[in-house]
């Protein structure tokens, strides 16, 4: 009985609710979901044919209607209508937050005849970049995402639980919430007491899908291990943060499935989701361009860790074109996935562009290199690395019960640190607990030396 009440809810949701939500907000999220949901399928020479005809018109409305992109082209004397698939985009110079900012909004926004809106995005930096958004924006990114959720195995309609960093959800977001069945936990301060709520929650509501924040779901895990919770989730899907393998080995094990993480931008587009055939992710093909680049502007070789820089295919009132969104990922080549989806395909995120320890010989230390070996030590429960100059690093540990930490530990984890590439002076502090950002996050890795140049186009 239950599953057929599920079934009836979620078809009611999917062809009726929401598209009457589309007609009132005009966001054309469901007629999205569903060309996405055909489309998946295609090949990736289809796929490619219609990316390349989006870029083709997105690159002519840029030229014609945002000033900062005729100025910028013009400057660099580069003709559109040359510009006819992603290899091509190399030709054009790479965007930055610093170089929008200044011109925004006048000279980096355009009429849509949409109402718009201001949104911002201050990924683990803590800075505001101010964008414009409109409701078809919206449901564009929304519609991506909620393909993601399906590859997971969720349904329109089904009950799900929702962890993250707002105290208060909007009168909007609640609605949302109320048409989806979605149960918002706010993981903004979560002691034990919000953890046993939310964990009761799941429990008597019989909700068995699980999303939100890797941190917050860690300590959801880690707390329902200390009650003896055993109860499976038939989904688990993360975003915003760095999934570390601890965190998902914690979760997986308790929760009794395995996580589908995503990962998106809070400017407006979702990048890529994982589908379950394997740790790979599948980029959102239809909707962005994902180049993979080196300091010097150049694609790094299939594997190798490169800077993100995303086309966004859908124009909205801010396009964002060759955009460095400041995090760090290694591509997968041209492979195709066994799913038999056409998307092309990444093969991880590395984190922010800030979160990497540089050390005096170049090493290059990403969060992964100090998760994957710190938390061989039992002795550790949580680390945050600093990096205030360039010939040493701070790192600070909390021991995992009092007293567990000593000198020998701490001689042995410089020695293993400094084996696997961290040449450069090590001190350890002990610390009681590892503070959230201001974004909600708990960041491992802390880079305050100068930022690092932008990657330039080589003309």
């Amino acid at each position: 009985m239950r599953a057929f009440v599920e079934s009836t809810r979620s078809w009611v949701t999917r062809n009726v609710l929401l598209p009457a939500g589309d007609l009132v907000w005009k966001q054309g999220l469901i007629r999205r979901l569903s060309f996405l949901e055909e489309a998946q399928w295609w090949s990736r020479e289809r796929v490619l044919e219609y990316r390349n005809g989006r870029l083709r018109e997105l690159l002519a409305i840029a030229y014609n209607q945002v000033p900062f992109y005729r100025s910028l082209l013009d400057q660099y004397g580069i003709d559109v209508r040359d510009i006819n698939s992603a290899e091509h985009l190399r030709r054009l110079p790479i965007v930055t937050k610093a170089m929008l900012t200044p011109q925004y909004p006048k000279g980096t926004t355009r009429n849509t005849g949409q109402k718009t809106y201001e949104t911002s995005s201050s990924g683990s930096t803590g800075k505001n970049f101010r964008i414009r958004e409109d409701s078809e924006t919206a449901g564009h990114y929304r519609a991506a995402f909620m393909l993601a959720l399906g590859w997971a195995g969720w349904q329109i309609g089904e009950s799900h639980m929702q962890t993250g960093i707002m105290p208060q959800r909007s009168r909007d977001r609640r609605l949302k919430d109320y048409l989806l069945r979605c149960h918002y936990v706010s993981a903004y301060r979560f002691d034990d007491q919000q953890v046993d709520a939310a964990l009761d929650a799941l429990e008597y509501k019989h909700i068995r899908h699980l999303w939100g924040y890797p941190g917050s779901l860690y300590h959801l895990a880690k707390r329902a291990s200390q009650r003896g919770w055993n109860r499976s989730m038939k989904t688990l899907v993360t975003w915003g943060d760095n999934l570390y393998p601890h965190y998902r080995s914690v979760i997986e094990n308790v929760f009794g499935n395995r996580i589908f993480d995503t990962y998106g931008c809070g400017e407006g587009f979702q990048i890529a989701a994982q589908c379950g055939s394997g740790s790979h992710y599948h980029l959102q093909s239809l909707d962005v361009i994902a180049e993979f680049l080196g300091d010097d502007g150049n694609p790094v070789p299939e594997g190798e860790l490169g800077n993100i820089v995303i086309t966004r295919l859908h124009p909205g009132p801010m396009p964002l074109i060759r955009y460095r969104v400041g995090d760090m990922g290694i591509p997968a080549g041209q492979k195709l996935c066994p799913c038999g989806r056409g998307f092309e395909m990444m093969k991880s995120v590395q984190g922010r562009d800030t979160d990497i320890v540089v050390t005096p010989a170049g090493n290059r230390l990403v969060v992964h290199f100090f998760t994957g070996l710190i938390e061989r030590f039992e002795e550790v429960d949580c680390f945050q690395v600093v990096q205030n100059e360039i010939s040493s690093m701070i790192v600070r540990l909390v021991p995992a019960r009092t007293g567990a930490i000593n000198s020998r530990v701490e001689e042995m984890i410089r020695a293993t640190l400094r084996e696997y590439g961290a040449d450069l002076e090590i001190s350890i502090e002990i610390v009681s607990e590892i503070p959230l950002a201001v974004s909600g996050k708990r960041r491992f890795v802390i880079n305050n030396i100068s930022p690092q140049p932008d990657p330039v186009l080589q003309p």
